[in-house]
């Protein structure tokens, strides 16, 4: 149905444009480099942020918003580049500084690198080795880049990792734990009780490689024949599967709308940045719903599985009966 302002009022500011487009900023602004007669600081005109992107992307739009709020409301500018293009282009100098199309780059911002297809040659580990082995902050680093995936997810439901990291007497540890589904690694000492765990009830299961971007998960009875060849188990993590509650959505394909059953997903954005031990920045910054059909394992955006939505929050039990 059509929104209303009543609708309106229930809806949560969602600024992450201008949150991710600020922390950016917030980072060129603190790369300082020691040339030898002080600090200069990112808002030297000659410093840019570097988008770092796949050759022909089609993802764009959105990091071109980014790019223009950076612009219009810090005045830093951007640059972008492929990780190829890196290594071809690119220099360091006796500071360790990168410079790119004589420009010095503050900020490597990550739009690319996730998947093995962006590493097609060596060129490509090349343009990433020279990021990493400069001065410029980046976004993610390594470790965070790591800590994303899906193994790092799997081993903080490990007993004790949680304990380890917060503290064993956190009262974070048992209200992030109720967070967990299920996770089992499948190699190691926990491999022969994930398989049987899931070759006895699939529907249940979904196996996870490191992997970004949708349309790599494999889920239900589709797992079996991976679990009994246990050719390349030990690159998967298996997770119990999450089944959200159901609604009726209309949805708009091939230019005709249809009502279906749908889920709904909703992400975080948040922003952290630190420079020597030292916080900057840690907050929360905006949200992404995205709803799919129910009938779809898979919910990417981008690759055509699912649609933005926007949340209502409501707790007023009359609002919702008057739907």
């Amino acid at each position: 149905r059509t929104l209303n302002r009543k609708d309106q009022e229930h809806m949560p500011v969602n600024d992450a444009l201008e949150g991710v487009a600020d922390a950016l900023a917030t980072a060129a602004m603190a790369y300082q480099v020691d040339e030898g007669n002080g600090e200069v600081g990112g808002k030297d005109p000659k410093d840019v942020v570097l988008f770092v992107v796949q050759p022909h992307e089609r993802n764009i739009f959105d990091q071109l918003w980014i790019a223009d709020r950076m612009w219009e409301l810090h005045r830093v500018s951007t640059i972008r580049a492929t990780l190829k293009e890196i290594a071809d282009e690119s220099r360091l100098d006796e500071n360790g500084s990168l410079w790119l199309n004589g420009k010095r780059v503050s900020v490597a911002y990550f739009r690319a690198g996730y998947s093995p297809d962006d590493y097609p040659s060596e060129k490509e580990w090349e343009g990433r080795a020279r990021i990493h082995t400069s001065n410029v902050c980046e976004c993610p680093d390594v470790a965070l880049h790591l800590a994303g995936t899906k193994k790092v997810q799997q081993m903080l439901a490990v007993p004790g990792t949680l304990e380890g990291l917060l503290g064993e007497e956190s009262p974070h540890v048992d209200a992030l734990r109720e967070c967990f589904a299920g996770l089992w690694s499948l190699d190691g000492l926990q491999e022969t009780e994930a398989v049987e765990i899931a070759l006895a009830n699939p529907k249940q299961f979904v196996l996870k490689p490191q992997r970004e971007g949708g349309g790599n998960n494999i889920y239900g009875e589709d797992i079996l024949p991976v679990l009994h060849s246990r050719k390349g188990l030990g690159g998967y993590i298996l997770m119990q599967r999450i089944f959200p509650p159901l609604h009726r959505t209309p949805m708009l394909r091939n230019g005709k709308v249809r009502e279906v059953d749908a889920v709904s997903e909703l992400g975080i954005y948040s922003v952290f940045l630190e420079k020597d031990g030292q916080v900057l920045v840690d907050e929360g910054v905006g949200h992404l719903l995205r709803t799919k059909a129910a009938e779809s394992d898979e919910g990417g955006v981008a690759a055509g599985f699912a649609v933005l939505d926007s949340p209502l929050l409501v707790e007023d039990e009359a609002y919702w009966a008057s739907l």
